[in-house]
């Protein structure tokens, strides 16, 4: 669509199909559809401006939309929850203030603006992904399960919610036509849902390259001692790291003695660059172990 001040605009084609459906079916709402979209892009815009994020792109969905930041990687669960929590809020916000000027200053026609604002904030709220009760959902499960798992979770939830979604199209569309075009939100639900899921290899890498610098730009953060077996695969443990804690491996051996320390930075820094499979063990054999240390 276009691009202003190194951010990408952009309009996804499913928006595009259903303004024309609305168009050719004669529905008349369809600026105030855009308009509230709009409204609920600029409440995640306006957050992640205020969370000092570096926004790269944005782009409008049928129910809602995305932003794409430098910095919103899993780190922050806070800062992750603040930025998705916006758009819902500023739905929520524009239906309320719609109603009362409606109330209060007599303003007509303004009925459909309000209820889509009302719907538009709390489907949003639903936790499933790509939306962004979703998000809320893997930032808050990421500090319980870690960032992997999380996604998986809200992942499964969006692509349930878009069969159920489908079911409702298929029951309703006979009744309402209208209601076929839960059918094209639910394929674009699921599609976006599945996307997630695919993601994950890629997100999963970015998360631990920024999160192997935490260490270094922090004189203190709080910590999770785990125990491991010395033949326990590094991405075994690291997929189970939290967002929030640095992570420290205390190794036993098969009699349950302690033969080692490993670091969460040395286990990141052995994803990047071994094989996943590399056990927690084998990071031990340059290093001194504990019995040597007595020695």
């Amino acid at each position: 669509m276009g691009t202003v001040k190194g951010v990408d605009l952009a309009v996804n084609p499913v928006v595009v199909l259903l303004c024309l459906i609305c168009l050719s079916t004669g529905t008349a709402e369809i600026l105030w559809i855009i308009l509230a979209l709009v409204l609920h892009e600029a409440g995640h815009v306006l957050a992640a401006c205020a969370c000092g994020l570096k926004l790269l792109r944005v782009e409008l969905f049928p129910f809602g939309g995305q932003i794409l930041t430098e910095d919103l990687v899993g780190l922050n669960w806070k800062r992750d929850i603040l930025a998705a929590s916006a758009g819902p809020a500023a739905s929520l916000f524009s239906s309320g203030l719609t109603y009362i000027m409606e109330r209060n200053l007599s303003l007509v026609d303004f009925s459909f603006f309000m209820e889509f604002n009302l719907l538009l904030g709390l489907f949003n709220l639903l936790p499933a992904l790509p939306l962004d009760g979703g998000r809320i959902l893997k930032a808050f499960c990421s500090t319980r399960v870690g960032l992997r798992k999380a996604t998986v979770i809200g992942s499964w939830s969006g692509q349930v919610l878009a069969l159920i979604l489908f079911a409702a199209g298929l029951f309703l569309g006979f009744q309402d036509p209208r209601a076929f075009n839960l059918l094209l939100i639910a394929g674009f639900l699921g599609y976006k849902a599945r996307e997630e899921l695919q993601m994950i290899p890629y997100a999963f890498t970015r998360y631990l390259l920024h999160k192997r610098l935490l260490p270094a730009e922090n004189d203190m953060a709080d910590g999770i001692l785990t125990v491991a077996h010395s033949g326990v695969a590094i991405s075994r443990i690291l997929h189970r790291i939290l967002p929030d804690n640095i992570t420290v491996v205390l190794v036993i051996d098969g009699q349950g003695k302690v033969i080692g320390i490993v670091t969460e930075r040395v286990l990141i820094e052995a994803m990047l660059t071994r094989d996943p499979l590399t056990t927690v063990g084998e990071l031990l054999e340059p290093t001194v172990r504990c019995e040597d240390r007595r020695k």
